[in-house]
């Protein structure tokens, strides 16, 4: 199939850096498997772009919304996210009828009616894909633009007052937190398939990994975060991420989400813990020393002995 990235870019009104994630993110499983290539698709791109729009409509929610309390951002963040509400969208933004690419046999309209369909992935993988090359305050722009203040733009009042202020930062928390959990993997394991990656996701964001995480913040790393109400944000991971997220977007810097994120993985994220679990499982699924040092952890053919080292390194380094 014929691959315009320009027709799509003016579509959608983002131009990407790195076409090649655009088409990523409209190749799906069906149409991978047709031409050959099944791990090509936009599955990673989905779960990625779920966390982020999840990110986003809470982002807005509090900034926009104080006035609502917590069940109220629920309600609305699930109704922004209804499948049907999604397609809708990817057929107002004119990719319905050419994208994403889909396997033979696979009918459009059909599809459409689906609960869960291609469209409504579709369009979550191309919150993924921009998230990916532009970053994510152009992906949470996109978003508000295309998504979210069509819905609630019209019904928004002008009492600044917050209902609930430590429940409204838990929620954004929650999103915070998931979103970094999941950009972290994406990025750091190329090419491992969602399953695994959300067996991954799962354990770090556990309740048991959450009050690990608060027991190894001090009362030092909270002053040199420069935030004011220390034995709030000393309660809960989640809090205190929103409170690092909030105190970095109201600069003129708008790197809020990176900066949160890592700030968060070199504070409590081993990666060599969380590359050795991830190479357990692949080693379950039948993969290859050699495909996981190359495909994974990213040493080309003529370093591979290097990469085999490594992977020896950090598998020896396992606790018995």
């Amino acid at each position: 199939m014929e691959w315009n990235p320009e027709s799509v870019e003016a579509k959608i009104g983002i131009h990407f850096k790195t076409s090649e994630t655009l088409r990523l993110a409209l190749i799906h499983r069906s149409y991978a498997e047709q031409i050959g290539e099944p791990e090509t698709n936009n599955e990673r791109l989905e779960f990625l772009g779920n966390a982020v729009l999840n990110l986003a409509i809470a982002d807005y929610l509090y900034q926009h919304c104080p006035y609502l309390e917590v069940g109220n951002f629920s309600a609305l963040r699930d109704k922004l996210t209804e499948g049907e509400r999604l397609t809708k969208v990817w057929s107002q933004l004119g990719l319905g009828e050419a994208y994403p690419f889909l396997g033979m046999g696979q009918e459009r309209h059909r599809l459409r009616l689906q609960s869960h369909n291609p469209f409504e992935e579709g369009f979550k993988a191309l919150a993924g894909a921009i998230h990916v090359d532009r970053g994510f305050s152009q992906t949470r722009n996109w978003l508000t633009k295309n998504l979210i203040a069509p819905v609630l733009e019209r019904h928004l009042k002008s009492i600044t007052e917050r209902a609930s202020p430590n429940k409204q930062l838990q929620f954004l928390g929650d999103s915070l937190l998931k979103a970094i959990v999941v950009d972290y993997l994406y990025c750091y394991l190329p090419n491992v398939r969602v399953g695994r990656l959300g067996e991954l996701y799962k354990e770090l964001i556990s309740k048991e990994r959450q009050e690990e995480y608060i027991r190894q913040v001090s009362s030092e790393d909270l002053m040199a975060l420069n935030l004011e109400n220390e034995k709030v944000f000393a309660k809960s991971i989640k809090v205190l991420l929103a409170g690092i997220y909030l105190n970095y977007t109201t600069t003129e810097d708008r790197g809020g989400f990176k900066k949160t994120g890592n700030w968060f993985v070199e504070k409590f994220v081993d990666n060599d813990e969380v590359l050795r679990k991830a190479i357990q499982l692949l080693l379950e699924d039948g993969k290859s020393q050699k495909w996981i040092v190359r495909y994974v952890m990213g040493y080309e053919s003529k370093d591979y002995h290097e990469g085999r080292d490594k992977f020896n390194e950090v598998m020896e380094g396992k606790k018995v």
